[in-house]
């Protein structure tokens, strides 16, 4: 049984969190000192532009007479574009603000480049075919020019600003080198294998450029434009790690990953497929960037704006109003533990950011990635914007750069779904004209718990015994055709006061953590065991939105004993456990009036293997087993409706309780039951008990 704890008690937990010791960054591995270089400080980065002459195989150019954003043996037009040379009050290059505006002003990344553009011919490098090797070829032709000549004048000095040798998670030391050693190098080709927004990076160098070494290099095709989204997914891995950091957009199949299926969203390490184009609050809390009044890790506001911790655990008492001012120019954010999880299983945190977009906050990335000039995609609006994070917790100590990729799932405010296709496919127009394979969401269809979303890459039965991803771009939302490029990101996916209420037990997101399946296209790590979780808590835990205020901030109610749910709220998902609220005068679940709730077996996969026939389908999914534990009630008003489908079932356990009100009605398919375990009681009209007696699929369980 929970109790509600003392005012002393809470206290001495809040003087624990305020007096907890900070962790030795300078002899343990921390995420803040960075992978290979450190996130902190000011680095310059000498960039080399070349392109290449395929003067023996003139059909394998890619881009033989040049483009309108880089003719053909000149240097970009946008090459000015990149970085500030200098530090400066306000940056002007694109990848120089964006480190700027997501540091919060802590991290300064500065550049120029050689002022001539390199022309690397095929008949005088054998290995122009290696992509990844350009690098070499570059420094090799930049040399040939005799001396360092740079846009803007600078000398070696300019660009060795941090000593070489830096170890991963340790401390990096600011200062030169000697001799001189680029901090970084980086080659940009317009007609090379990488062609547009290709790219890699590592630490090392090139080659000796004008007599001197490289601590790291990279580089990046540009055939099309400035690579934005490469360059910074790239030089991002020297600050976060390997690929196994791949997130919000930024994961490829061939990576282990923490969700059965890919995920896209918003991150430091997304990139061609993420939704905005900032980072997000882990990001920040890894790399240790917060603003200069922010006392906690994660910092929010109270209702009287004060700072406080913005990590909270409703079961440990944290509850109350919370105020997020914008997330890109504060850095405040929430971040709620999902309760219940066994300790032997991956961790989940609910993350909340308020992003009030460009417009309004003058950031020019928080926006997102394709709606400048393109009249489909549905801007960003201002609103909150929610993610999962799963695992991932280390920050010092020696596994700070293990565990998986894809370790959040974005949770949009248009929520999850079990999507259908018609099998044909129709001409995408949104972007780039092509054909597409049409998701069509219907209404009953919603999967809170384990549906899938639009921000992800949703999972389809092939039909061979595999599973098979759609990118959504055309969904047809309850008859209404929309080519919105949803994937991408979509207006309405940002929670909004007096548009939504919050997230909370029957909503759809919800607040519950999530199923995981670590898996490497399709294979499991953990076949359908722990450390993975595949049960899902419902618990009385909520967040409402409760207003926008003129200057940006959004207040929230993070509370408990939130037990009503309206509407219709369909349970899927292998496992689901409905938790007793803090006050046991209260159900766990109250089915107001007119409600639905539907204990249904998830369309939408939740496993890749063992695939089962039933009802006339093929399944990815369990059954869906709904347990309510001991000390938990579900209550039913009148002409609310509890239907259990597709072989489900509800578990009543010992001492636990369902109440049906006269006029509710209880569905239970053919090949669905209810159990009902030792003492678990049934109180309900004489009518309606003897129906379900006669029906056969009520059963008392020993």
């Amino acid at each position: 049984m929970q109790q509600m704890r003392s005012p002393i008690f809470l206290l001495l937990v809040l003087a624990a969190r305020l007096c907890a010791a900070q962790p030795d960054t300078l002899n343990l591995p921390s995420s803040t000192n960075g992978w290979y270089l450190s996130p902190h400080g000011t680095i310059r980065i000498l960039v080399l532009f070349c392109e290449l002459e395929y003067d023996k195989s003139p059909q394998r150019d890619p881009q033989p007479n040049g483009g309108d954003n880089w003719p053909k043996g000149k240097l970009p037009i946008w090459a000015d574009e990149l970085f500030d040379p200098q530090p400066a009050a306000a940056y002007l290059g694109q990848i120089t603000r964006y480190y700027h505006h997501m540091s919060l002003g802590q991290y300064t990344v500065l550049g120029d480049y050689l002022d001539t553009i390199l022309t690397i011919r095929e008949s005088e490098h054998p290995t122009l075919g290696n992509a990844h090797g350009i690098g070499a070829l570059a420094v090799k032709e930049a040399n040939e020019l005799g001396a360092l000549r740079t846009r803007h004048g600078l000398s070696v000095a300019d660009f060795d600003l941090w000593r070489r040798g830096g170890k991963p998670g340790m401390p990096k030391h600011a200062g030169p080198d000697s001799p001189h050693s680029y901090d970084h190098v980086m080659v940009i080709t317009r007609n090379s294998g990488l062609t547009h927004n290709q790219g890699s990076t590592d630490p090392g160098s090139p080659g000796k450029l004008f007599g001197f070494e490289s601590d790291s290099q990279s580089r990046f095709g540009g055939m099309y434009g400035l690579p934005y989204e490469i360059l910074q997914h790239e030089f991002n891995h020297l600050l976060f790690g390997g690929n196994n950091f791949h997130a919000g957009g930024g994961n490829a199949g061939i990576f282990t990953r923490y969700f059965l299926c890919q995920q896209g969203g918003w991150s430091m390490m997304g990139g061609a497929n993420s939704c905005l184009l900032t980072g997000n609050a882990w990001d920040r809390r890894r790399l240790g960037w917060r603003a200069a009044d922010a006392p906690f890790g994660i910092t929010a506001r109270d209702a009287r704006g004060r700072p406080v911790s913005g990590d909270l655990d409703p079961l440990m008492g944290d509850t109350g109003i919370y105020v997020l001012r914008d997330f890109m120019t504060t850095g405040d954010a929430l971040r709620i533990k999902l309760p219940h999880i066994a300790e032997k299983e991956h961790a989940q945190w609910l993350w909340l950011e308020n992003h009030q977009t460009a417009a309004r906050n003058g950031v020019p990335m928080d926006l997102f990635h394709y709606e400048t000039g393109h009249s489909c995609i549905k801007g960003a609006v201002p609103g909150l914007y929610a993610f999962v994070q799963v695992d991932r917790e280390v920050m010092t100590g020696g596994d700070i750069f293990g565990g998986h990729s894809d370790y959040i799932r974005a949770v949009p405010a248009s929520g999850f779904h079990d999507y259908d296709l018609r099998g044909d496919t129709l001409q995408f127009q949104c972007l780039w004209p092509s054909n597409t394979v049409p998701m069509i969401q219907r209404r009953g269809n919603g999967n809170a718990l384990t549906g899938g979303s639009e921000l992800e890459i949703v999972l389809f039965d092939t039909g061979k015994d595999e599973l098979k991803g759609l990118v959504p771009r055309i969904i047809i939302d309850n008859g209404d055709y929309q080519d919105r490029s949803f994937f991408l990101g979509h207006e309405r996916q940002a929670f909004v006061p007096g548009k939504h209420r919050g997230l909370g037990l029957g909503t759809n997101p919800p607040l519950a953590n999530m199923l995981t399946w670590t898996s490497t296209q399709g294979r499991p790590t953990h076949p359908g065991s722990g450390p993975d979780n595949r049960t899902v808590h419902l618990t009385d835990i909520a967040v409402d939105l409760l207003e926008q205020r003129p200057d940006g901030s959004i207040a929230v109610r993070v509370t408990r004993n939130r037990v009503s749910v309206q509407g219709e709220a369909r349970f899927c998902a292998d496992s689901v456990v409905l938790h007793a609220p803090l006050d046991l005068s209260l159900p766990a679940l109250d089915a107001t009036e007119g409600a639905v709730i539907r204990i249904d077996r998830s369309r939408t996969p939740t496993r890749a293997n063992r695939p089962e026939r039933a009802g006339g389908r093929r399944w990815w999914s369990g059954p869906t087993a709904f347990s309510v534990e001991r000390g938990a009630r579900m209550r039913f008003a009148g002409k609310s409706t509890l239907s259990i489908e597709n072989g489900s079932t509800l578990h009543m356990l010992p001492g636990s309780v369902l109440e049906l009100h006269r006029k509710a009605k209880v569905k239970v398919d053919s090949d669905a039951r209810l159990l009902l375990h030792g003492d678990a009681q049934l109180n309900g009209s004489r009518k309606q008990l003897r129906r379900l007696a006669r029906s056969g699929r009520m059963l008392r369980q020993p």
